[in-house]
């Protein structure tokens, strides 16, 4: 009986001829290519920084697929790099890749993808994650520091998310809006390392959760030689108190409360705009996730050097800033520094308008609370690998690692990764073409205009639409010819 199919593949040929033998070595040698090359030309761009061997370490062994753990997340790291893209172009990515391989083309039905992301190991984007911090942590130069100090900063914002069910559960949309004209919202709290500019962690809550109840899941990110920038709302007692525990000096806005309080006449004067202050441990607040023994464990008294200057807020009127700090040395940290260390702290806020604004991550599309923190996790790699060949451009070019511009660099990443196509096995030849896109990104620098005036307005008038005020199913609209008239 004639068999068409190939079997017992691991005899000699001379029992099943060569043709049959070389078909099934074909499918092999295929496959082979699937897992090594990961069909995608960010694999490729990205290898300095997650070689192959550790992705297919990481990614554990499973059955070939059009959709297996590698290919989906450079599909979704590709889908965040364009913009926070639809799932329709991850696919039709994966469909080129294979193609240029001469595979199989899946379907363009985006169900098996979005399936896919949703089996996406952490454990998988943890260890990416990791990889990818320490490689930057050990490209740190000593200019990159602030008196040997890594300079870290942390701040909180906020994303929407699409209106289900499960999302509005975990994460409800503000009270004020009504039922069915909103969307969720999830706060998120980020850790910045400033001296190689890439994020280090990120936890989330609830929009009505106070930014300082997410710190907890963050202290991890904190260590002995760290200098932690932060506006007036991380200013607490317990939170200052912890970072010194942990051997990290801290630098903040002073609370508003502090502030409104302060006695400048109190204090040990070492300048005429500086004191250092005795603090004593308040009572525990309500929002402290401490025990009480961990609470009785902090110190009973803490010295804060306080420092105070004028400045010109957003209405062009003169102010008062206080600001309190551990860095108690006037000597060694002088006044000026300090003043201009804090103004860095901005960079945070920069870096979260690239993240919201340049890889949209203002709105996430996605229907379930754990599929938005997956997506924030597959996000903050992808921008910290942009950063990281940043920082190698900025390392080649000797000048600061903010001194780049993100978008400028992502543009750069977009025209060159398609000069990696086909040359997964040529190593000398990406190689070339990685050295021509390091140089080409060291040129695209941050114009930096100090004197530019940028109001917080809108120049572009938004259309005259009707404001949703009530669920879709019940809303009627006023036509009219140009506009349209608000409705109660």
């Amino acid at each position: 009986m004639k068999q068409n199919n190939p079997y017992l593949t691991g005899f000699s040929r001379h029992l099943f001829g060569s043709a049959k033998r070389n078909l099934q070595a074909d499918f092999q040698k295929k496959a082979q290519q699937i897992g090594s090359s990961c069909i995608s030309d960010l694999s490729m761009l990205f290898e300095p920084i997650l070689p192959r061997l550790f992705m297919n370490e990481v990614s554990h062994s499973q059955r070939v697929r059009y959709y297996d753990s590698l290919s989906t997340f450079w599909a979704w790291t590709s889908q965040v790099l364009d913009g926070n893209a639809s799932c329709s172009k991850a696919v039709s990515n994966v469909q080129s890749w294979r193609k240029q391989l001469g595979l199989s083309v899946p379907s363009p039905d985006t169900g098996a993808y979005c399936r896919a992301r949703s089996r996406l190991d952490t454990e998988m984007l943890s260890a990416i994650s990791e990889r990818v911090g320490s490689t930057m942590s050990n490209r740190i130069r000593e200019e990159d520091k602030w008196h040997g100090f890594t300079l870290k900063a942390i701040d909180g914002s906020s994303v929407q998310l699409m209106d289900t069910a499960e999302n509005q559960h975990d994460y409800p949309q503000p009270c004020g809006q009504k039922p069915g004209c909103g969307f969720p919202v999830m706060a998120v709290c980020g850790v910045l390392n400033l001296s190689h500019g890439a994020w280090e962690g990120f936890s989330t809550s609830k929009w009505s959760d106070h930014d300082l109840s997410a710190t907890y899941n963050l202290l991890n990110h904190f260590n002995q030689g760290d200098l932690l920038l932060a506006d007036r709302a991380f200013c607490s007692y317990e939170l200052i108190s912890l970072l010194k525990q942990k051997g990290t000096q801290s630098l903040m806005r002073l609370h508003q409360a502090r502030a409104r309080k302060i006695d400048w006449r109190k204090g040990r004067r070492i300048g005429p705009n500086e004191r250092i202050l005795t603090w004593k441990k308040p009572g525990q607040p309500g929002g402290s996730q401490l025990s009480k023994k961990e609470w009785s464990e902090l110190p009973n008294t803490l010295e804060i050097r306080v420092i105070r200057f004028t400045y010109r807020n957003r209405s062009g009127e003169k102010s008062t800033m206080y600001l309190a700090t551990t860095l108690l040395d006037n000597e060694r940290y002088d006044y000026s520094e300090i003043n201009n260390l804090y103004m860095q702290r901005w960079e945070i806020e920069v870096k979260l308008r690239d993240m919201k604004t340049t890889l949209g991550m203002d709105l996430l599309r996605v229907k379930t609370p754990d599929m938005a923190k997956l997506s924030l996790q597959v996000m903050f790699i992808a921008y910290n690998l942009v950063k990281a060949l940043m920082q190698e451009a900025a390392i080649a070019a000797s000048i600061p690692v903010n001194a780049l511009s993100f978008k400028g660099g992502l543009d750069t990443i977009a025209a060159y990764k398609s000069l990696y196509l086909g040359h997964h096995h040529h190593w000398r030849k990406r190689h070339f073409i990685h050295e021509g896109m390091i140089s080409i990104m060291a040129q695209q620098r941050i114009n930096i205009r100090p004197l530019r005036h940028e109001p917080r307005a809108r120049k572009r008038r938004p259309k005259k639409y009707q404001l949703l005020t009530s669920s879709r199913n019940s809303f009627r609209e006023i036509s009219h010819r140009n506009t349209y008239k608000k409705t109660a």
